[in-house]
């Protein structure tokens, strides 16, 4: 029996809409990780947006303490949560412009350049924080695995 082409076109609709649902909870859950190891690792005494506005008294020391003493420590708190947002924006780019492969590539690039200036600008007197190449490469690996995620799982029909 053959399926006509206006089931085919329903299918394929509910299987992008599947996808672009799984890339949005993807990248929310991806973006909390992240805040969450940012305010439960760090000292967050020297950030920024605590310049603008009045820091919650709960946050005044990190509330867990990890020695970053080793390079698994460091990376962990002060890299991963980097990585970890930057994975979260591509996952929504992605899922914005699933089917269109041109605009999301150069979306992504866009992204991934404007984050890394950002970081890059560190280097500058004139912009706070503290410049770290470690946190380039959380952006390249992020990258790289949300172009493996979705050859892995999108592209194969795999979710």
């Amino acid at each position: 029996m053959e399926i006509n082409s206006g089931s085919r076109w329903a299918v394929y609709k509910r299987y992008m809409k599947k996808i672009r649902a799984t890339y949005g909870l993807l990248a929310s859950l991806f973006l909390i990780m992240g805040m969450c190891i940012y305010l439960l690792f760090r000292n967050l005494s020297n950030i920024v947006l605590f310049d603008w506005m009045a820091k919650p008294s709960f946050l005044v020391t990190p509330l867990i303490s990890l020695n970053t003493d080793t390079i698994w420590g460091y990376l962990f708190v002060f890299n991963l949560p980097h990585g970890l947002w930057c994975l979260s924006g591509l996952l929504i780019i992605r899922s914005i412009w699933l089917t269109s492969v041109k605009w999301r590539a150069a979306y992504g690039g866009i992204f991934l350049t404007i984050i890394s200036a950002i970081e890059i600008s560190q280097l500058s007197e004139n912009r706070h924080g503290t410049f770290d190449m470690l946190d380039l490469a959380s952006y390249g690996v992020s990258a790289f695995v949300e172009s493996i995620t979705y050859n892995k799982f999108t592209r194969r029909r795999v979710l």
